[in-house]
């Protein structure tokens, strides 16, 4: 059983790192009931094995490493059903991940430091914006504004977050 100090470590590292565990999961899966199954399953495993993962190291890796070996169980165990993808494709999903990981989280870093940037009046409109079932004619409603100053004001912050996004990848200062 985890101590308390393992436990909060666990959360933290599992907070952090789900989402992504998830859609990497679902990539492989290419099911979302799979994905959620499988999901579970890591979850648990990470849980039960925390006491033998090393702290300072790479949990998003480890975290990877059993979920693969969980699709490929899930796998075995439903060979039955239909799976969208072989053994050799599942495995190439998997180095492809490996080798993108980094690039794509430099990428999220760099984004999420230039929407921290925004104002926050425009981060407010984003964020209403992109709430599931939105549009900007219900964002326009709901702000009391005209649907075309939202369009310009959203294609004001999307143009502002590429400028900075290609400043800080090209080496310049995001601004």
């Amino acid at each position: 059983m985890l101590d308390t100090i393992q436990s909060a470590e666990f959360v933290r590292l599992w907070t952090l790192h789900g989402q992504r565990i998830y859609a990497y999961l679902l990539a492989l899966s290419s099911n979302y009931a799979d994905a959620d199954e499988i999901y579970q399953e890591v979850g648990m495993t990470l849980w039960q094995k925390f006491d033998q993962f090393t702290p300072g190291t790479n949990f998003h890796a480890w975290a990877r490493q059993v979920g693969l070996n969980k699709v490929r169980n899930f796998r075995l165990l439903r060979r039955h059903d239909t799976m969208l993808c072989s053994p050799e494709l599942l495995d190439a999903i998997n180095h492809t991940v490996e080798k993108t990981i980094d690039t794509l989280d430099s990428q999220h870093q760099v984004f999420a430091d230039c929407f921290e940037k925004l104002s926050p009046r425009n981060k407010d409109l984003l964020e209403r914006r992109y709430q599931p079932g939105a549009t900007p004619r219900s964002v326009a409603k709901q702000m009391g504004r005209n649907v075309n100053s939202i369009y310009v004001t959203l294609s004001r912050i999307h143009n502002a977050l590429l400028d900075c996004v290609r400043k800080a990848t090209l080496g310049g200062e995001a601004s």
